[in-house]
């Protein structure tokens, strides 16, 4: 859909944000001397996201891979009780509980929203014995897998609406 587009020219602006900060600086240093605070902007950890903040540029590329590519998860649960759907499932809560912990105080109210929706669901998977049982997926008992599989692109745009918003 739109998700790739704007999330590219989210990055993009961070991106530009970050190089026009570094442009501006005063020049006190030395050439060729570095400065503690150059050393500890070039680390590994120095990413644009990690510098500003930015939650959905780390997070969004991390639950498209747990639900796979062309939305696996969500073709692996046309049948909820395949093991195939149980596994999606279980790769996507456990980047889900990743995202609410990074998420923490800070006031992301439609991701945490989502996630919400998503851990009932999960729950409601558990509860109802999804995971191999076949009765599941006649009773409609097991069709929450779907707000997890689907719930993981929505979460990826909740947290890209809320890095705008808190920003």
């Amino acid at each position: 859909m739109h998700a790739r587009p704007i999330a590219a020219a989210a990055v993009s602006a961070i991106l530009l944000a970050t190089l026009a900060a570094g442009c501006s600086s005063s020049g006190d240093a030395e050439p060729g001397k570095t400065t503690a605070s150059s050393t500890a902007a070039a680390g590994p950890a120095a990413t644009p996201a990690a510098v500003l903040g930015k939650l959905d540029p780390v997070w969004t590329p991390k639950l498209d891979a747990a639900a796979g590519p062309n939305a696996e998860a969500t073709g692996s649960c046309r049948i909820p009780s395949s093991i195939a759907c149980a596994d999606a499932i279980d790769r996507i809560m456990t980047v889900v509980s990743d995202i609410e912990a990074a998420i923490g105080d800070r006031p992301y109210r439609t991701s945490l929203e989502q996630i919400g929706k998503m851990r009932a669901a999960d729950t409601a998977y558990v509860a109802a014995a999804c995971k191999g049982n076949p009765a599941g997926d006649s009773t409609g008992a097991c069709t929450g897998a779907w707000t997890i599989t689907v719930g993981a692109a929505t979460l990826g745009m909740a947290l890209l609406t809320d890095d705008y918003r808190t920003s």
